[in-house]
């Protein structure tokens, strides 16, 4: 990652770079992650593309909620949100609704993170995301949790563990688990808690995940305290806190554990050090702005200072937490107030349509003759928004019919040009035994007719066979270049990253350009569609760069990361208008474009007539592809 950073060119592809070393960074290294980002944001001005800048200020802002700064969190999590809604991008709107629900969690603003996980759950019920509507159920049982509305919790964790579990998918399935841990203790049904929790331990020791690991532990101690073993609950306790002392940065949680491992104490008599958890679980309370955490922290200083005897400092801790309560409550008041106000402004208006009604009547009695022509005019108007409907009905499947039609004409674009060059490639294939081997063959048949006529001479007979021997071995290179064309079989037997380095190999013993295959960050299998769709893109881009951009210099980078794969080939030729794609008269664009339709990669083409050095970014989901019988045989 530093060195794809430090050695690009491309302003677009450092952005993403700097984005995905904050991302790795933001849990061990929030400082580090916070500096990467800026970096990587600071270059957005240079960059074209929303798709980048929506990604962008989705990392910056989840780097700030790590870090607890959730002002400046939402602040760059909505600008995310305003570049996907201009990309049209729904799946990276839910993602981002999503993340914003989880800021004003934090925020203890459940009305607005409900309004947004509802958003995130619509837009992947809208896409049809399954993996994303199971998050944001996840989410809302979240918010309903914290509202104490546990049966409600339950539903939607629930829906969200079926889905997760169809899908075989196990990512964030500990935070399902750990939640539903955590309502069935708010249940007192300890059983079903102590099960979830080990469940959630299991999965995030298996997953890395070390938040959800140490929050897990937290609540296992709460589970002996509420069974009155503080001496067991102090070995899960322990176990959490190693985690945020070693590994993990998250004021919240890690001030609920400060509060458990003070009463922990409390109740086995180290005050001293039970006080000491307190006053640490204050500060990050009071760093956090949280209210309830700050009550929480205050009050379990007060049972402290009274079981030492200090009762002054008992009773000063005792009227911070009142205070904070009083907040509180005046907060929960105001809306209320506001609740009951909007009841009475509604029974103000029901009043004032119910008078108004009886004055209707009242008037009906001497208004009989325009009763009627109200009801003829009444009559028409249905009339005329009857027609206008109908006539509204049939424009709209007019304009589905065209678009329908257009949607075919597309397909069979693609599906011409890929006959098209399929049929090319026959021509080739045949021009190539014909002329090749046809001329290999006459010489052997020559050779080989010689020998016969010669009786005795023994040394014109070696030279003749030496020649047939150079011949057969012409032939059988001749054979390997011809297959290597029509299909490489390293593609088929090792993968798409030995093919493009075979690929590169091959155009480098040429001596007439330098090609730099950088596969490392590439691991595992892609679907055989997957792979042979990409290296003929490769392939093909490849080519034309050689045939039109005269260039010196040509990278293939292969990025895979954990839901899609990146594929990157940048040279240092002539630039070019891509719009000049589309008109071109040849088939190798539309080739290109109908083998990344088909695998649902999204990419774009960076140049310039006036700059040096063009670049394809590609980026292809590593799964959930459907298959298409119809083109599918064409493409391969």
């Amino acid at each position: 990652m530093k060195e794809v950073i430090q050695t690009t060119k491309l302003d677009s592809v450092k952005a993403e770079a700097l984005m995905d070393l904050a991302w790795q960074k933001m849990y061990s290294d929030s400082p580090g992650a916070l500096k990467a980002a800026h970096q990587g944001v600071a270059i957005l001005g240079k960059v074209n593309s929303l798709r980048i800048e929506g990604y962008a200020y989705t990392v910056i802002g989840v780097v700030h909620w790590v870090a607890a700064s959730y002002d400046s969190a939402a602040y760059y999590l909505n600008k995310s949100a305003d570049a996907y809604i201009r990309n049209k991008d729904l799946r990276g709107l839910s993602a981002v609704y999503n993340n914003l629900s989880l800021i004003y969690q934090n925020k203890s603003d459940y009305p607005k993170a409900l309004s947004f996980a509802t958003k995130a759950l619509e837009t992947a019920e809208q896409i049809g995301n399954e993996q994303m509507t199971a998050n944001a159920l996840f989410t809302v049982g979240n918010i309903y949790y914290l509202m104490e509305e546990n049966e409600k919790a339950l539903d939607r964790f629930r829906k969200a563990l079926s889905i997760k579990a169809k899908l075989n998918d196990n990512q964030n399935i500990q935070k399902i688990y750990l939640n539903l841990g955590s309502t069935f203790h708010n249940l007192k049904e300890l059983d079903s808690a102590a099960y979830y929790y080990a469940q959630c331990v299991q999965k995030s020791e298996v997953l890395g995940d070390l938040k959800a690991l140490s929050i897990a532990s937290t609540n296992l101690g709460n589970l002996a305290m509420d069974n009155n073993e503080p001496g067991k609950a102090l070995i899960h306790y322990q176990k959490s806190a190693e985690i945020y002392q070693n590994n993990l940065q998250n004021d919240y949680d890690h001030s609920l554990l400060l509060h458990s491992l003070a009463k922990a104490h409390m109740q086995l008599g180290n005050y001293t050090m039970a006080e000491n958890f307190g006053k640490q679980s204050l500060a990050l309370s009071e760093k956090i702005d949280d209210d309830k955490r700050l009550v929480a922290a205050h009050t379990v200083l007060s049972e402290i200072y009274e079981k030492k005897g200090d009762y002054r400092n008992s009773l000063a801790a005792y009227k911070q937490a009142q205070s904070f309560r009083d907040s509180i409550f005046n907060i929960e008041k105001a809306g209320l107030l506001a609740d009951i106000e909007t009841k009475y402004e509604t029974e103000k208006k029901e009043a004032q349509i119910i008078l108004q009604e009886a004055e209707i009547a009242e008037q009906k009695a001497n208004n009989q003759r325009n009763l009627i022509l109200i009801f003829s005019l009444f009559i028409i108007l249905i009339l005329v928004s009857v027609l206008f409907l109908l006539n509204q009905n049939r424009q709209k499947k007019t304009r589905l019919l065209l678009i329908q039609q257009k949607e075919i004409e597309v397909k069979e674009a693609y599906i011409n040009a890929a006959l098209e060059s399929q049929e090319l490639e026959r021509k080739r294939f045949a021009q190539d035994l014909h002329d090749g081997f046809g001329q290999l063959i006459s010489a052997l048949r020559m050779n080989i007719s010689n020998l016969k006529h010669m009786e005795n001479d023994l040394v014109t007979k070696s030279k003749t066979v030496d020649q047939s021997e150079k011949i057969l071995q012409e032939m059988h290179t001749e054979i390997r270049s011809i297959a290597f064309n029509l299909m490489p079989a390293t593609l088929i037997q090792f993968g798409l990253k030995e093919a493009v380095n075979e690929f590169a190999q091959r155009l480098n013993s040429t001596g007439k350009i330098k090609i730099l295959a950088d596969t490392q960050e590439l691991y595992g299998r892609l679907t055989e569609l997957q792979e042979i769709s990409l290296y003929r893109v490769i392939q093909e881009w490849v080519n034309n760069i050689i045939k039109y951009a005269q260039a010196k210099e040509i990278t293939i980078q292969l990025v895979r990361h954990d839901e899609e794969l990146s594929v990157i080939i940048e040279d240092d030729g002539k630039g070019f208008d891509p719009s000049d794609l589309e008109q071109s008269e040849g088939n190798g664009w539309r080739n290109i474009q109908s083998r990344l339709h088909r695998i649902k990669a999204d990419f774009e083409v960076d140049s310039q007539p006036n700059r040096k050095g063009s670049n394809l970014i590609i980026d292809v989901p590593v799964a959930q592809l459907e298959e298409d019988p119809v083109i599918e045989s064409i493409v391969k």
